[in-house]
């Protein structure tokens, strides 16, 4: 049985819709090394784009199913620190704000990634328009 799309109503601000774990495994690494280049292997642009990544890939995760015809209308992204290669990553997935413009339905979701020792890492807020 296929699972009910989540939909405008099923949002609650303030309310955590989840978290998903994932680690910065050197595949990880080596894929964004495949397009960069090995010479910012390691760095802060490499653990600053793999966090995005990461981040992404919780939203994706964790809200789903999704509608179709959902548009990513704007993102901001805090960087607090840099994950480290190996590190299990954990980001929880929290509504914070959801209104009706101009008769389109918005939704605004954060994603926080904290590291193994509990350091925050990023800082992620997608806002959605919702198609349903």
């Amino acid at each position: 049985m296929k699972a009910q799309a989540i939909t405008f109503a099923d949002f609650e601000p303030g309310r955590e819709l989840g978290a998903h774990v994932e680690a910065y495994a050197p595949a990880l690494a080596t894929s964004w090394q495949s397009i960069f280049g090995r010479t910012a292997a390691g760095g802060m642009a490499e653990g600053a784009s793999l966090a995005v990544v990461l981040a992404m890939r919780a939203y994706l995760t964790v809200v789903s199913p999704r509608p179709p015809g959902n548009i990513q209308a704007r993102q901001r992204f805090q960087m607090h620190s840099v994950p480290r290669t190996g590190e299990a990553i954990r980001s929880e997935v929290r509504c914070i704000d959801k209104q009706i413009k101009r008769e389109r339905l918005y939704v605004d979701l954060q994603v926080q990634g904290t590291g193994e020792d509990g350091r925050v890492l990023y800082t992620a807020v997608m806002s959605l328009i919702w198609a349903q």
